[in-house]
């Protein structure tokens, strides 16, 4: 089930509640989004046809999840609510989003597996 899709520049950004699909499964230009922050862990997934979220991507999402972790501290509610992450990702996350994942070095080709078998 996808919690929101839009398109902005040339991929369409796709905030997902379940595990992504496999990267070869997405159509050219969708990148699908899988975020889970709980309390001391933070599950992302993040992939379009082909690639992959580089390091620096993965890093900037995980720095501003922690950034704004520490600034809602106090709240009582969940963390993904705090943060902004459900039940649907805010304005600022899009934009964030958007802005990191347009950029071409935010990604990473996916190396496909090599299941070459060599005979006895």
């Amino acid at each position: 089930m996808t919690l929101a899709g839009y398109s902005c520049g040339k991929l369409t950004i796709q905030c997902v509640q379940r595990l992504p699909r496999q990267p070869e499964d997405l159509p050219q230009g969708v990148v699908e989004i899988y975020i889970h922050a709980s309390i001391g862990r933070v599950d992302m997934s993040i992939v379009r046809h082909g690639f992959v979220a580089s390091t620096r991507a993965a890093q900037a999402i995980a720095s501003r999840i922690q950034q704004l972790v520490t600034t809602t501290v106090e709240s009582n509610r969940p963390i993904a609510e705090r943060i902004d992450l459900t039940p649907m990702l805010s304005a600022d996350w899009y934009q964030f989003l958007d802005n990191l994942l347009q950029q071409a070095d935010s990604w990473a080709f996916l190396a496909p597996p090599t299941n070459t078998v060599r005979p006895c």
